[in-house]
C-alpha cells in the first residue's frame, strides 16, 4: 500500500490530444481516475499492474465522494437521507416501465448534491443506514495557468501558441491511497497526470481500508434480514449491471463522463488515444431487492470493496486485468413499512 503525493497542482486530461494551436483551453474536472495513477506506477517501476484499490486520502483516513442518494437542503449543511417507498403501477414518461420503488426525501425545499468527499468514518455509517454528517470532507480549488509552446531548438516561444489550462490544487496534507496488485518498491517518486508533474510515493505500513472491510459481515447480515441493499460506485464504471439472485429497482446516478485515455504500445515511440467511452461517475448508487438469498455471500464477495463492477470491455475493463474502474461498496437498505 502506499499514499500517492502530488508536489503541485494537477491535471488530469481527457485523453484527447492537446495542441495548444488547435485548443486554446484545456480543462481538468477531477473524478478518482486510476489511469494515470496505473500509468504512473507502471513506468515508474517497470512493471504491469493491476490497482486492487484507490481512493484520496487524508491523514490515516480514506475520502470516497459522497454517494449521490444523499443530498443536503439548499444553502446548508444539514444532510438529507431518502426512504425507499413502494409503489403500486406508477409509469414514468421517460422508459414506460413500471417502477415499484421510489426515492422519497420528505422535504417541500430545494435539495443539492454534496459535491464533495466525505470520511470513510462517515462512509461507513451510510453503509449502516445510519445518520452521517459533513463537517469534515475534501474538495478541490481550480487554478488557471497561462502557458505558450517553446521551441527548445531555438530556446524562444512560439507565435500562436498561447493557451490556457484548468489546474487542481489539493491541500498540502492530501493524498491518492493505492492498493496495487504487487508491492511497489524503491520508487520514491513518479509522473502523474499532464504537464509531467511529479508526486512523491508515501510507503504505508498498515491497511487503511481495514475499517471498511471489517463491517463487511454486520452489514451483510443487514441485507439478509431487508432482502435489499445498494451499490456504490468509488470509482467510475461503463455499465449499470443486473446481478444475479437481485432484481434492480432504482438507481442514481451522476452525469457521464465523456473519456478517452492515452495508449502508448510496447517498443513505440508515440501512442494513440482510445475510444471515447461513457462512464457512470462515482459517487452513482444502484438499488437492488434480493431474490434468491442464497447468492448474497457470492455478490458481497465479488463486489464489496473490489474493482469488478463492469461490463467486460477492452482496454480498461479486463477481468484479468482490473485497472481500478469499477470499485463498488455495498449498503445496508431499509424499506419503508418492512421488506416489500
Amino acid at each position: 500500500m502506499i499514499g500517492i503525493k502530488p508536489f503541485d497542482a494537477i491535471i488530469f486530461g481527457d485523453g484527447k490530444d492537446f495542441n495548444a494551436k488547435e485548443r486554446t483551453f484545456r480543462e481538468s474536472d477531477f473524478f478518482i481516475n486510476p489511469i494515470p495513477i496505473l500509468s504512473g506506477l507502471n513506468k515508474a517501476s517497470d512493471k504491469k499492474l493491476n490497482i486492487e484499490f484507490l481512493s484520496l486520502a487524508k491523514g490515516e483516513n480514506l475520502y470516497f465522494k459522497a454517494p449521490l442518494d444523499i443530498k443536503i437542503l439548499k444553502g446548508k449543511d444539514k444532510v438529507l437521507k431518502p426512504t425507499l417507498t413502494k409503489l403500486d403501477n406508477v409509469i414514468t414518461e421517460e422508459t414506460e416501465e413500471p417502477i415499484e420503488y421510489f426515492l422519497d426525501y420528505k422535504t417541500q425545499e430545494k435539495i443539492e448534491d454534496i459535491n464533495a468527499y466525505i470520511k470513510d468514518e462517515e462512509l461507513i455509517k451510510y453503509l449502516k443506514d445510519e445518520e452521517i454528517s459533513i463537517n469534515d470532507t475534501i474538495s478541490f480549488q481550480k487554478e488557471l495557468r497561462t502557458g505558450i509552446k517553446i521551441d527548445k531548438s531555438k530556446g524562444t516561444t512560439q507565435e500562436g501558441y498561447l493557451f490556457t489550462q484548468s489546474f487542481l490544487r489539493f491541500d498540502d496534507d492530501v493524498y491518492f491511497y493505492v492498493k496495487a496488485s504487487e508491492e511497489i518498491k524503491d520508487v520514491e517518486t513518479l509522473v502523474v497526470g499532464g504537464e509531467s508533474k511529479l508526486s512523491v510515493v508515501i510507503k504505508k505500513d498498515n491497511d487503511l481500508t481495514d475499517k471498511l472491510l471489517k463491517e463487511k459481515e454486520h452489514i451483510k447480515d443487514m441485507v439478509r434480514n431487508t432482502g435489499f441493499f445498494k451499490l456504490i460506485l468509488l470509482t467510475p464504471t461503463n455499465r449499470v449491471l443486473h446481478i444475479e439472485g437481485t432484481k434492480l429497482i432504482n438507481k442514481v446516478i451522476g452525469k457521464h463522463i465523456t473519456y478517452s485515455s492515452w495508449i502508448k504500445l510496447k517498443d513505440e515511440k508515440t501512442g494513440f488515444p482510445t475510444r471515447i467511452y461513457r462512464l457512470i461517475p462515482e459517487g452513482s448508487v444502484i438499488f437492488y431487492k434480493v431474490e434468491d438469498m442464497a447468492k448474497i455471500d457470492e455478490i458481497f464477495d465479488r463486489y464489496y470493496l473490489k474493482p469488478a463492477y463492469y461490463e467486460l470491455e477492452y482496454p480498461y475493463f479486463d477481468t484479468n486485468n482490473p485497472v481500478g474502474f469499477g470499485l463498488s461498496i455495498i449498503g445496508a437498505l431499509n424499506l419503508e413499512g418492512g421488506k416489500g
